[in-house]
Order: C-alpha cells, then structure tokens, then sequence
C-alpha cells in the first residue's frame, strides 16, 4: 500500500528540481534581463522567497510592493505585482484568491496605452502580460480548464515573443503542447514539440538553449514518448559541455535519470526484464552523477533521496538503509521552505518501506515536516504531513489515531480546494472507517475519493510518464475497493439494484480512467461521454476481479440486473486466466484450453443460462472486461457442446459510452491496404503473409473499393496520401502488428518502417478532419497482442479512439494466414447485407470457420470486436 500510495499519489521527488525550475521560468527566463530586477526591495525580496519556496513570506512582501505601485499610480507593475501574487495564492492552494489578483492584473495591463514596438515601456508592458498570461495559463491548468489553459498559453507565447523573450517563447510553447496533449489534440502537440525544438536549436545563448533542451525532454517525458525525450536531455548535456555550464548539470543529471527511471518502469510493465536491469543501472548511475554535480545543498539532498527510492525499490535494503541513515543527519541543515518540508515527506515516505529503519525516526520526520509547513503557513504541505502521519498509523494498525490524523488532513486540504491531496486522503479515511466495522462512513469516503480523483484526472494524467504503469498499483485499487465494499453486505443478502446500478457506474469509471491513463488525455475532451442508447438486442455483462471474488452483473435493457459472484482470489482467477491465453497461443494444447474455456464459461455465462434463455431476443453479448479477462476471447466460452459464437454475437467494448451502439452505414467505402514481404523491424522479424493479395483484392472487388496499397507502395507517406484524397467509411489493413500496454510498443507494420498506435491515430484522424462519412471500421488483420499483457487490448480501443473508428476488429494472437483470409472474406460478404450487425457478421465468419474444419479454438477464436457492435 505505501509503495503504491508514493508512486501514484504525489509528484514523486525526483520531479521536484523540474517543478520548482518551472515554477521559476514563469517569473523570469534564464539569462533575460527584466524590469522586475531594477524593481522596488519588496518585489526583489517576494521573488526571493517564492524561488525558496517560502510563499506565504512572498505574498507579504508582493502585497507591500503592491501597496507601493498603487501609491505611485503605476499601473504596470500593479499588474506585475497581482500576477506575482496570483502565483503564490496558486501555490498554496488559495484559488479564489489567484483568480481575483490575476484577473486584476490583466484588467490592468488592458487598461495601458499601446505603444510603438520600439519603445522599451512597450517592450517591458508586453513582458509583463506575457508573464500574467503564463500565470493564468498555470491557473487554468491547475483547475483542470485544459482549453482555456491551452488558449493562455498560446497567447503567452505571441507576448513572449513581441517582447523578445525567446526563452519565454520556447516555455510557453512547452506549456500549450502540454494542454494540447491533455486535451487529447496529439496531432497539435507533437508539432508543436517539434516546433519548440527547432527554436531551441537556433538560439545563440547557450544557457537559453540549455534549459530549452532541458525542458522540452521534460516534456515528452510526461507525454509518454520517452525515448524522444532521452535524446532531448542528452542534447542538453552536450550543450552544457559545450559551453562549460557546469552548474547546470546536476539538474541535468536528474532529469536523464528520471527518464531511465520512467523507462525502468515500462520495460517492468512489458515484462522485459533485460531491457528492466539496464534502464535501472542507468538510473542510479545518472543519480550518483547529479549528487556528485551537486553544488547547493538541497540539489544534493534530492539527487539522494532519489538515489535512495531507487535503491529502496529494487530490494537492495543493506545499501538503502545505510544511505538513509547518513541522508537523516542533513535535515537540521536545510532552510525552511516547501521543498524541505516536501523533502522530509518523501524521505519518510521511503523510508516505510525499509524493515530495519525505525518507524520512530519516521515518525519524527513527519512531524519535524509538520512544524516546518506550520511555520511556513503553507496548508498544503500540512495537509501532507498530517496525513503521511496517519498512514504511519494506519500501518501499525492505531486505527483512531490514523483516523484523527486523517480527518485533520482532509480538513487542511478542503480549506486549500486541493482535490489532488484530498482524494488520497479520502480513500484512506474510507480505509480506516472499514476496518473499523463503520461501512456507511466508507462507502461515503470512497465516493468522495472518487468525485476528487475525476476533477483532478487530468493533472494525474500529465505528471509524468512513469504514472501511467504506475497507475494499476495506485488509482486503480479505490475503484475496486469501493466496489468490494458495495458488494459486501455484512448480512450476507444479495446486492440491491440501487448497488448493482453503483458498481457498474464504478466499473465504467474504472474502463475510462485506463482509457485516459493509457491514451494520456482527457477523452471527455474529445468524446461526447453520453448515455448509451439501449439495444434491445444486446446484453450486457461486467465481470470485476475483486480481491476475494470474481463479482459478474449482467445487464439486459429494461430488465432488472443479475448479480453472481465465484468465491476465488484474484491471484487465482488470474493465473488460471494466464494459463487459458498460453494455451490458447499454442495449437497442440486445444485440449487444456478448452477445460479452462469450460471453467470460465461456468463463471461468467452459466449462472446466467435461464435468464438469457427467457429473453430469446438477445443476439449480442457486450463484455465490458477487466484485467487479464481482456487476453480471453470471449466468443470461445464453451459450455460442453458449443462455443458462446454458436450461439451469440460477441464484442467487447470499454467503457460503454465511448463506443454508441449506432446502427452502421448501409454500404462500406473500405481503404485497403497492407504488406505480405517478410521484415525485421524493432529487433523483431515479421514473416511472409503469402495471402495479402489474394484477401486484400477479394474484398476490393465485394466492396467496390479502389486499389490497396501493397508491399513497397504501403509506406506512411503513401498512407498519408491516400487516406486524405479518399471518402472511406472502413480501414482494412493486413500487416503485422503488435499491441502492448504502452502507446509507444503498440504498431503496425509498414514497408521497411514501423506505424506506432500515436502515428497511426494521427495518420486517420487527420485525414478524418474534413471526412463527410464517420469511420465505421477499423480492420487490423494479422497483428497480435503482446502475451500475457493485462492491458494490451486497450491500444484497440486507443486506436479507435484517437482515430475517430466507431469499432476494430483485430486478433488476440497471430492468426493462421488462409484461414484468416478466409474469415476476412466472409465478414465483408456478410457485411454487404445492411441488416446484418458488425457483431453478427464476425460471428458468422467465425461459424464458417468452424464448419470448413477449423475446430482448433487456436485457429478460429483470436478475432476480436472492440466498440460498436451494432
């Protein structure tokens, strides 16, 4: 749990240097001159606490300056002055109070005179709306107002530059492809990234250029393309070799190890452990660089602390211990600012994790931390030291204690409107109530954690890039907790409909937050997230793996809810579920899979046997899957005598509201396309698909479609080209492909170059923009999941998701080339019948399959529908 809570709840430390630097680059770029230097002692001093983190000391020493301007009738540094302050009220959580005083400053600066570019008050003017325009940005940001952020930003950027500031150019450009982003326009980030770098390259100061590189690896870092950002921060360190600014380069050396370490967590993800070992030594070797760079004291310290996590994660305990015992001794030395305190918490917060270390030293950490956010007045940092302590207690089982404690945080964190600190505390608080016997009290903490987690999802969602494998340990969990806790009625009845309607609302949130997690933007944003229109030919089934339990609801339109559970662990159902996928991939153990078919079409379909036999209109089963039941293919549950296909259509469809059961478009326009020629691409060798040509023309001729892009002629350029001078209602391309949990792992083929999920999404939705007719149908033939990868299935809904398709179809497995072809086929023949449903048209291939001979579940059961159905 603590491991957890440290990974997914707080900006880890290694952030801190990166955020701090950022926090700095909105009041003055580096290596810029700015009025603000020959400004009044109140603002000189004001900016001198915030860089120290002291905020509240700021404010009082800004309002001073602010009392000064307004004496003199100086309405420009009024409004220098009010952004300044809006920033400090953002910092410590006072968000009424930033709106009002950044508000003011541009109703001030609105109110001056413009003035010819030549002359230097129009020049400082434009440089201080700039920098109140970035602030508003950051407080857009911070509320989760993605657009407006986006919109601040972008006009930060043109002041920036009417200003000469070509430091704060680059910075706000950074911020507006870091809303861009979030918003869930990738297209748009990516050039704008792009766009940012070539500026980077062109500047003549070294430091611009410097902390330019820097920030822009930061960024792609936290937009989840990692390797981009490994080459941006090496840029950087050769940049500062060159221009001997060796100052810079523990900051430097920081940052390089937290993209290995981002890195380190992904290759675990994947399960690729070699790749794990090497990322890790990177890691610490970059981090006993930036200690050994280190020139100011708490540069020192956070290269440490960071060196410590490491060291404590990966189990060398002896080593870590011995480090945390010499790091202890350095906390009285530290001056008293928020960076300390956070110091202090992420210390204790490792610390937890090491057996011999004592928990009373802990203990005094926390509360050393404590006294330091109280004197500095920063409730938000009270509110963190408050409720580290009662996670402390929470772990020696002082149940009343951890609560008191809890409480208090949460009360800190309410009068800051900080929803990225209450929601931790609330599902602790929730924690605490259950293992007390107070489940009311529970389940109401549960439902406040969850309300604050989707108002601060996006923040969650652009930390940085190791939250996204880090996010099954730490969001992940309230979800299926509070479903546990919902489904758990001490007196042992079964769940009320009121219940049932509950947990399939937390299911449907628990599929949209790792739709976001792995896309990396609000889908909100781009997707009408509406209620689905009932099919009344559709059912609908929610299997949730529990702790304790596999919990299955099924759903029929206007028919009250079912509700079965299996009394098995999750590791269990897991493992079992592990062993069904292998032998699903190897065609001479059909009989061990299709035991453990049989076993998991006990748990999920025959409780429900009689009920869907009384509503003799359901054609379609809907799977809404969770974890390892998305690597399963569900049209291959056999029941003893029959599949589940021979006797419904079957489609899986994450989170509902993304894919509207909308009925299809009598007739297809299909873009065919794909490459048969055996390749060696990403350290893998693809083989020869020998029936490319005779599927890809079959189906040209059933549907009427123009010539598919073949071998050499199917390149992302000519891909480009072809999508965006055609009208196509459906995508059919038959290449090798692999999806995996991580965006960047997940693409197709090319000829002679790979097609990653993100190049392929903006490839089809910028060729979408001006499209008359929607994307029906996404056909991935031949490509495969990565084995035993819970979320892989997730980068078909990312696909189709980013690519604007109404459903995918694709394969689990590799499929077997002519009877892949053959299945292909049969779907478009059957397709050419407008009353046959997508769902229905797979399953009638598959049968097809079935009845030529290809009983083998290996052969005919990989094909998978993702989305609408209908």
């Amino acid at each position: 749990m603590i491991n957890r809570l440290f990974r997914a709840y707080r900006r880890p430390l290694m952030l801190a240097l990166a955020a701090l630097l950022g926090l700095l680059l909105v009041l003055c770029s580096p290596g810029i001159s700015h009025p603000l230097e020959d400004g009044p002692s109140q603002l000189q001093q004001g900016r001198v606490e915030y860089e120290a983190a002291r905020f509240a000391p700021a404010i009082a020493h800004w309002q001073a300056a602010l009392a000064a301007f307004t004496q003199q009738q100086n309405s420009l540094y009024q409004a220098l002055a009010w952004s300044n302050l809006s920033l400090a009220y953002q910092q410590l959580g006072q968000w009424q109070s930033a709106e009002a005083a950044i508000a003011t400053s541009l109703a001030l600066l609105a109110s001056e005179p413009s003035e010819p570019a030549e002359n230097q008050n129009a020049s400082t003017a434009r440089n201080i709306l700039a920098k109140a325009l970035n602030t508003q940005g950051r407080l857009h940001w911070s509320r989760g107002q993605m657009a407006a952020a986006q919109e601040s930003w972008r006009q930060a950027a043109i002041a920036y530059q009417q200003a000469g500031d070509d430091a704060g150019v680059v910075l706000a450009l950074i911020n507006e492809a870091n809303a861009l982003q979030a918003l869930g326009f990738s297209v748009q980030a990516a050039a704008q990234l792009q766009r940012v770098y070539q500026l980077v390259q062109q500047q003549p100061d070294a430091q611009v250029r410097v902390v330019g590189l820097r920030s822009l690896g930061v960024a792609l870092r936290r937009v989840g393309q990692l390797s981009a950002s490994q080459t941006r921060l090496r840029e950087s360190l050769q940049a500062i070799n060159d221009a001997n600014l060796d100052g810079a380069k523990s900051a430097l050396f920081l940052e390089l190890g937290n993209t290995e370490w981002a890195l380190w967590q992904r290759a675990i993800a994947l399960g690729k452990m070699d790749d794990a070992q090497t990322y890790q030594e990177a890691t610490l070797a970059f981090y006993q660089q930036a200690v050994s760079a280190a020139t100011l004291p708490l540069e020192h310290l956070q290269a440490q602390l960071n060196q410590l996590k490491l060291l404590t994660q990966t189990g060398q305990t002896t080593a870590a211990t011995e480090l945390a015992t010499a790091l202890l001794a350095d906390f009285p030395d530290l001056p008293a600012s928020r960076t300390t305190v956070e110091a202090h918490l992420n210390f204790a917060r490792t610390v937890r994790q090491l057996p011999a270390f004592p928990q009373t030293q802990t203990a005094q950490v926390l509360t050393t931390a404590l006294q330091l956010a109280r004197e500095l007045r920063d409730p938000i940092t009270e509110s963190r030291a408050l409720g580290q302590l009662g996670e402390l207690y929470e772990q020696t089982g002082q149940w009343q204690a951890a609560q008191r404690l809890t409480e208090q945080a949460l009360l800190k964190a309410e009068g800051t409107q900080a929803s990225d600190g209450r929601y931790q505390w609330e599902w602790q608080l929730g924690r605490l109530q259950r293992q007390q016997g107070d489940r009311a009290g529970a389940i109401a903490s549960y439902q406040a954690a969850i309300a604050s987690l989707q108002s601060v999802r996006s923040d969650l969602l652009t930390i940085d890039a190791d939250i996204q494998f880090a996010f099954r340990d730490g969001v992940e969990p309230i979800y299926r907790e509070f479903v546990e806790l919902l489904l758990s009625d001490g007196d042992g009845s079964p769940p009320s409909q009121a219940v049932l309607k509950q947990a399939i609302q937390q299911v449907d949130a628990l599929q949209l937050a790792e739709l976001e997690n792995f896309l990396r933007c609000d889908i909100g944003a781009v997707v009408a997230l509406d209620e689905v229109e009932a099919d009344p030919t559709a059912a609908k089934l929610y299997p949730l793996l529990l702790a304790n339990r596999l919990a299955v609801v099924l759903d029929i339109p206007h028919q009250p809810l079912v509700y079965h559970e299996v009394s098995q662990s999750r590791p269990q159902v897991e493992a079992q579920l592990h062993q069904l996928r292998r032998d699903l991939g190897e065609p001479d153990r059909t009989p061990e899979a299709i035991a453990q078919l049989t076993a998991v079409y006990q748990w999920l379909i025959q409780p429900f046997e009689a009920t869907l036999a009384d509503h003799p209109q359901i054609q379609t089963l809907v799977f809404v899957l969770d974890g390892a039941l998305r690597n399963v293919p569900m049209a291959a549950l056999y029941d003893g005598e029959r599949y589940l296909v021979e006797r419904y259509g079957v489609a899986v469809a994450p989170r509902l509201t993304l894919f509207q059961p909308e009925e299809r478009s009598p007739r297809l326009s299909v873009f065919l396309g794909g490459v048969g020629e055996p390749q060696t691409l990403n350290n893998q060798t693809f083989p020869k698909i020998e029936n490319l040509t005779p599927e890809l023309n079959t189906i040209q001729e059933l549907a009427n479609a123009a010539p598919p892009l073949i071998d050499a002629a199917f390149t992302k350029t000519r891909l480009e080209q072809q999508l965006n001078s055609g009208t196509y209602s459906a995508i059919h391309l038959k290449t090798h492909g692999v999806f995996s949990s991580d965006p960047e792992e997940t693409f197709i083929l090319a000829y002679g170059e790979v097609i990653t999920s993100r190049e392929l999404g903006h490839l089809l939705q910028s060729s979408r923009s001006a499209a008359p007719l929607p994307l029906e149908l996404l056909v991935l033939s031949a490509c495969s999941t990565a084995q035993g990868d819970n979320r892989a299935v997730l980068g078909m809904a990312g696909i189709a998701i980013q690519a604007g398709a109404r459903s995918v179809v694709s394969t689990l497995w590799e499929a077997q080339d002519l009877p892949n072809t053959q299945l292909m086929i049969r779907f478009y023949q059957e397709l050419l019948n407008p009353n046959t449903s997508r769902a229905q048209a797979l399953r009638l291939a598959q049968l097809s399959l079935l009845q030529q001979g290809y009983t083998r579940p290996h052969i005919w059961a990989t094909y998978v529908l993702v989305g609408n159905w209908r």
